[in-house]
């Protein structure tokens, strides 16, 4: 935990980080848990989450309220997700590598994500305007619907349909840069 306090800059919200933390980790590591159906990787999706919220503590009002157990539980659950995709992924590679097929590629960040590390998929989302990179994490990263990012971030579905498809295209444009126009 001292990790993610050294990421905050005011004893504000070093306290309030501490807050969300004591209250809502276990509940945030028995989603992940019953998702993964492993303790360590349960433990391991917690952690992202909290680093998330390092990211995103402004967005938390008050510690005890419905939404931000909402808030919590749906960044565990998609971290969780994130890592049992990256789980089956890795199995689906050995699996392709086996049979020596390649799959469809249609889209550039389907087939960014399948040439590339994963990693890099999110630097590269980071680097974006920030308009654009908190709408992709919302909806990508953290797997929240339309409606869920709207609620979060206070836009209208629209807005956020609109940002989503702007930050995809420049997005493109980003992973095309960084493979000198190979993507």
């Amino acid at each position: 935990m001292l990790l993610f306090l050294a990421m905050l800059d005011t004893v504000e919200e070093q306290s309030k980080f501490t807050l969300l933390y004591e209250k809502y980790r276990y509940l945030m590591w028995y989603v992940a848990k019953d998702i993964l159906k492993d303790k360590d990787l349960a433990e391991d999706a917690v952690q992202e989450a909290f680093l998330a919220l390092t990211r995103h503590l402004d967005q938390v009002e008050e510690v005890d309220s419905p939404r931000t157990k909402r808030f919590l539980v749906t960044i565990a659950k998609s971290r969780a997700i994130d890592l049992l995709r990256r789980e089956k992924r890795a199995e689906f590679t050995e699996y392709e590598d086996a049979l020596g097929d390649e799959p469809d590629r249609n889209d550039i960040l389907d087939t960014y994500l399948q040439t590339e590390s994963y990693e890099q998929l999110v630097e590269a989302i980071r680097s974006l305007d920030e308009n654009y990179r908190v709408v992709l994490e919302c909806r990508y990263l953290h797997e929240l619907s339309e409606k869920e990012t709207a609620g979060v971030l206070g836009l209208t579905e629209k807005t956020v349909n609109v940002r989503t498809y702007r930050a995809r295209n420049k997005l493109k444009e980003v992973l095309a840069q960084d493979q000198g126009g190979n993507v």
